[in-house]
This record gives C-alpha cells, structure tokens and sequence, in this order.
C-alpha cells in the first residue's frame, strides 16, 4: 500500500474498471480465473467492510457447492470452479489481515497523541498523516518548541479502512515557558474548535473566523469589551495575546471608562477617539465602524486599519457578544495621500497657468472653473463652489456683438457633438473688453457617449492689437513700397531711354569724324547715319511702350528671329567692341525657332548683358574675348554672354534694384533685364567662369504657336 492514496472517486473508478474487466475475461474465454481481477479490484480499492462481506459470500458459495456436488445434485461440476472459489477466498483473507495490522498502528498513534506533553513526531505517526498536511504539523510542533505557546492545527489522518479523516492536533511547548497561555491556531485556513470559556460568544468567534478566513483580521467581544478570542494573524500582528490585550490598566473597567490592555497597540492620537467610539456602539448595540492607527510589532510602526464590528444576540435580543474584522488599508492611505498631494499639485499647476479651464458634463452644466477665470472677473469667494453662477456671470461680461454668435457655435457644437473654435470678446473686472480665443473638446465613454466637456479660454488681446499693427504697418510698407517702385520705374525709364540716346550721340561722334576726315568716307558716314536713324527709332519705340504701360494696352510681342536680334546688337557695340580691342564671338545654333517676345525689349537685354561684358572686359586688361551662345533646350532657347573680366561677388545681390558694382551705375541694368525676362516667362542668371570672368545666361521659351509654325514649315 503507498502512502498517499488516491482520492475517493478514483479509486471507486478503479474498483469498477477491474470488475468490469473481470467479467469480460470470463464471458470472453469461460475460464473461471478471469474473476480473480473483480476480486483483487475489490480488495485494493474497497473498504475493510466490504472485503468481509466479500469473504462471507465466497465461503458460503464454496461449502453451497460442495454440499450441493456431494448429494449428488449438479453443483461444481468441474474443479476449476472449486479452484477459483479457494483462490479468491485465500485473496480475501490476504488483504483482511493487512487492513487489521494498519487498524491496530493507527490505534496506537491515536493512544499516543491522547497521552499528555509534548509529541514525538516519529516516522510511525507521519505515515499516518495525509501528505499534504505533515508540513503544517511539524511547523506547528517546531512553532510550539520556540515560542513557548500551544499550538493547534487540523489534519487528515489515515483511518483502519483506508480513508482519511479530520483530526485535531495539539503541540505543547517542550518546556514551561508559556504556563497556562491558550493555544494558537498555527494554520489560519482550517477549522478550528472553540474553547468552553468563551460561553455565549462562541457564536461571535466562530464568525469571526470565517471573516478572517475571507479576507482580513478578526475578533470577538464580549458585553463587557473584553476580547475572548483574536486570530493568530490579529495577534501576530499586534503582539499581544488575548490576557494582554484584556489586562486591565485602571481599577475601572471599560465601560465604565478603564483602559484595557489593547490601549498599547493604538496610536496616541486615535486611543481616545476609538475608545469613546467603541464605548457607544458597546453601550447602544450600533454598529461600529472606524478607521485608526495601530502599531505593528515587527516595524513598530503604526499601519491604518479600517474596522467593522456587529453583534450578535440570543433568541430573546440580548446581546450576547461582538464579531468584529479588519483590514489593514495603509497602502489604500498611501495610495490616498499621493493622489491628493498629485490632485494638490495639479490644481496649482493649472492655477498657475494664465489660461482660464473649464470642466462641464455631457449636458454642458459647468462643474470646475480655474482661479484664473476667478481672478480675471474679480469674482468673489462666495462663487468658488457655485460653478453655475460664476458660469453667468462670464455670459453677462461677453460683448454684445459677439454673444449671439458665441451662443450659437457653443448650441451647434454640442448638438453636433463636435469640437468648438471660436474667438470673442470679454468684459474684464475693469471693464476693458479683451479678446478670448477659447476651444472646447468631448471626453467620451467606451461607448462614444460624451460624459464631459473640457473647455479653455486664453487672453489673446494682445495678440490681436499686435496683428492690428502689423497690417497698419503693411500698409505704411505697402505705400512705402509704391513710391519705391514709382522711383525704380522713373530710373528704369531713364535707362530704358538713355540706351539708344547713348547709342544715337556714339553714332553721331563717329559720323562727324568720316565726315571730318580728308578725303571724307562718305560710305562709312552713311552707315553711320543708318546707325543713328535705328537708334532714334529704338528710343521712339522705348517711350512708346512705357506709354502703352500706363495706358494698359496689351503688350506688343510678335515672332522674332533671336539670330537677327543678335546680329542688330552686334552692330550697334561695334563701335564699343573696336574702342576696346574686344574681340566678339559669336555661337548661334542653325535652324532656331522663332520666339514671340517684345523685340525692344529683348534686345535691350542682349545690349545690356553685352556692354556690362565689354566694360567688365575694358577693366581686366587681360585676354578680350566676348562670347555669346544660343542653343535650343527643350522647349526653350538658352542665351549665354560670357566675358573674360574679373568675375561676380555679390551674385545673390546683383539683381536686385539700385545694387551697383561701377562707381557711376545706377544699379537698375540687370534687374531691369531680369524683369522683362520673367515676364517672357523665363529665367536669367549668372555663373562663375573657369578661370575668371562671369557668364550670364537667360531662357525663353517656345510658346505652342512657335511650335506649331515649326512643325507646319517642316511638313512643307
């Protein structure tokens, strides 16, 4: 046999699987011997009693068969029969003798336990304990040894028929320390027989008991105040037995107004308070409910408790003694204590914000209002828990041009459900109205239903007065900006114009000198004159446009040969190109698109870049090489002028209006010829050239009518 047998519904499964088995063996092979498995399932999984019962029917069936077969009657009629039934009966007697030798020890564990002192937990007497409870009774015999105090537990013992029963076990300390002191419950969770002494509270302990064995710590009282029974945990925890908590300090008893015991165990500052209290409720029968401080004897600091305490009563109402349980909720205090202390921080947090919050539930009834809100009314002490009435008073200060339309955002967001944005004015406590940009959001359940509103108002006056002087400044600048343009466009109209008059006075110079000579060069004076009549005609056509300008007539762009453009401005710097030695290279791709660009303008630029070119070249005194590109890009044609000078610092700046490098420039060339380049839709810029010198370069593109009339003359 082991020792720690199966639980009951196993081995009652077993018992009936072997007999099953056993039955089946014999219908299956007709051998008697198959039987033999009911018969051994029966012993090793049933009772002493059954096992006798089954042996009484084997010897009865054995000797009925024999007598039957010797009156000559059909009995036995083979000797495997008479076999099976000696057999099972040699079995039967077999497992009848071990159940009597287990019988008979555990008598002799019992008569040990019943004898006074101390245990001697041999191995003989834990055999006979269940498994799972030897622990708990050699910690309760080690407990008692050390500490001087009886210890009593409960535990399964193995029973003569093989199954296992409650049984109380009493350890006694080894020596006489403890004297008369009563015995502690060592394991909290098992049931426990309470002592004759506790008279009429024996009720109240026992449900104390099955407080403490739910959760918590628990008591019993009597009438009197006095405790007749305390838990281990309850005890432990104080230090105290029950003698010590009911020693008496005054010659008054409790009621009476004595001090007991228990005074010990309590904070200084709670005693009085608990005593007065618990007095009352002992006095009246009211239940008592507290919370206080007690001391814990392992820290010796003191831990909250919160307690509930009731009586209980006899068949005629008489009390006849308290229950009572506590829990120990210091953590609960802790955890209370942080989040006010985080609710106290929070809440100077926001009253520290110059932003007025504001807390509404879900059908817009305010419930919290900031200090800020407060201090900027002025409001009173008497509002600070009335959120409702401050609430009217912030409506009586909104600006009456801006409460109706206020009023119907806040309606339109909460109908909708939907975040509110909006900005108004408001009375301060001085009267100065001031701007308020306020935003409310929903907080919503689980289920999307809004709960509450959290609202914020911030003062933006100041912001507000600020874009007020911005756009007043806009302004100015815009004015400011106007008069610069009217000068810049007055300076561009002076270059515009003194171009072709520069050109118009050189022609006329180098005309009176083929003139002047001897024999005049009446051929190249004539060229000359062509020169002059084509500058004249270019500073006609200058002032037409500027008055085209302002009269807002359309601009007068037509196709234009760039190649042709180019080879006019050549002409007219030829004089300049001579006067300085440069020489003029110029790189045009054949068959180029014609462009639809204001012919005037375009060549202004070409003139610009290029004269810039030669002076930039006239001041290096180095190689005097003038080079202009034009090549097709895509959908544009690239124009590159490109001198040998000393290069560009300021390229960033360089465009921008009155910006000048030569010390009697006006600064206006480039921007100008930047400005009717974007116009055309284009793009001009400037580069470094390796080694030295500067490279400007300018787009314009090919409009669909260009590419149309390209497409059309090849197609032809």
């Amino acid at each position: 046999m082991t020792d720690k047998p199966e639980p009951d519904h196993v081995r009652r499964a077993f018992l009936i699987l072997g007999c099953i088995i056993g039955f089946l063996l014999y219908w299956l092979t007709t051998n008697e011997i198959g039987l033999l498995l009911a018969v051994v399932a029966i012993g090793l999984y049933a009772n002493r009693r059954t096992m006798v019962i089954l042996t009484v029917v084997i010897c009865v069936a054995l000797v009925s068969g024999i007598s039957i077969n010797w009156l000559g009657w059909k009995g036995l009629e083979t000797k495997s029969w008479t076999s099976f039934f000696i057999t099972a009966l040699c079995i039967s007697a077999l497992f009848i003798a071990h159940s009597a030798e287990r019988q008979r020890a555990t008598k002799d564990v019992s008569r040990e336990q019943s004898e006074p002192g101390p245990h001697s937990l041999n191995e003989k007497f834990l055999k006979t304990v269940h498994p799972e409870d030897r622990d708990v009774v050699s910690q309760a015999s080690s407990r008692a040894f050390w500490s001087g105090f009886p210890q009593i537990v409960r535990y399964r013992r193995l029973q003569s028929e093989g199954d296992y029963d409650w049984s109380e076990f009493r350890a006694e300390p080894g020596y006489d320390i403890a004297g008369d002191t009563p015995a502690k419950i060592s394991a909290q969770h098992l049931p426990w027989s309470i002592a004759e002494s506790v008279g009429e509270t024996v009720e109240a302990a026992r449900i104390a008991l099955v407080l403490e064995t739910l959760f918590g710590t628990g008591w019993s009282m009597d009438t009197a105040g006095r405790f007749t029974y305390a838990t281990p945990n309850a005890q432990t925890t104080v230090g105290q037995t029950l003698e010590q908590m009911n020693e008496r300090l005054t010659s008054k008893d409790f009621l009476s107004g004595g001090d007991l015991g228990w005074k010990h165990i309590f904070h200084p500052d709670e005693y009085e308070r608990v005593a007065i209290s618990l007095r009352h409720s002992l006095i009246t029968g009211e239940h008592w409910n507290n919370e206080y401080r007690l001391r814990r004897v392992s820290t010796g600091e003191y831990g909250w408790h919160r307690v509930a305490m009731r009586p209980t009563r006899n068949q005629q109402g008489r009390i006849t003694g308290w229950y009572g349980m506590s829990i120990d909720i210091t953590v609960y205090k802790q955890t209370e204590a942080a989040l006010r202390l985080r609710e106290q921080e929070l809440s100077q947090l926001v009253n520290m914000v110059p932003v007025h919050i504001m807390r509404l539930d879900g059908e817009g009834h305010p419930t919290f209002i900031s200090k800020a809100t407060f201090d900027f009314f002025a409001l009173g002490e008497e509002l600070v828990n009335d959120p409702t009435a401050t609430l009217n008073v912030v409506r009586e200060a909104i600006h009456p041009d801006d409460l109706k339309r206020l009023s119907t955002s806040i309606w339109e967001a909460m109908a909708t459900s939907q975040r509110l944005a909006i900005r108004y004015r408001v009375r301060r406590y001085d009267g100065v109205y001031r701007w308020m940009d306020s935003r409310a959001e929903p907080i919503r359940d689980a289920k999307g239903a809004i709960i509450e509103w959290y609202a914020v108002s911030l003062d933006v006056n100041d912001q507000v007065l600020a874009q007020e002087e911005l756009r007043v400044a806009q302004e100015n600048l815009a004015r400011s900006s106007q008069a610069a343009n009217l000068a810049e466009l007055s300076a561009s109209i002076a270059h515009e114009v003194a171009q072709p008059l520069a050109a118009l006075l050189s022609s006329s110079e180098a005309c009176q000198l083929w003139l002047a000579s001897d024999p005049p060069n009446i051929g190249r004076a004539q060229q000359t004159l062509e020169r002059i009549i084509r500058s004249g005609k270019s500073a006609t056509d200058i002032v037409r446009r500027i008055r085209a300008l302002f009269a807002q007539s359309p601009e007068a762009r037509a196709p234009t040969d760039l190649s042709e453009l180019i080879g006019e401005a050549r002409e007219l710097l030829s004089g300049n190109l001579q006067r300085h030695r440069i020489k003029l290279d110029v790189d045009l791709e054949e068959n180029l698109p014609m462009l639809i660009v204001d012919r005037v303008q375009v060549q202004q630029v070409v003139i610009n870049l290029m004269r810039n070119g030669i002076e930039a070249i006239a001041a290096s005194g180095d190689d005097r090489v003038l080079t202009v590109r034009v090549r097709r890009e895509g959908n544009s044609v690239l124009t590159s002028i490109s001198d040998t000078g000393q290069g560009v610092e300021n390229s960033a700046k360089i465009f921008e209006p009155f910006f000048t490098t030569k010390e009697h420039g006006m600064g206006m060339g480039l921007a100008i010829c930047r400005s009717v380049v974007t116009s055309h839709g284009g793009e001009l810029w400037v580069e470094k050239n390796e080694p030295k010198g500067a490279s400007f370069s300018f787009t314009l593109p090919i409009i669909q009518k260009t590419l149309t009339a390209d497409r059309e003359q090849k197609d032809i």
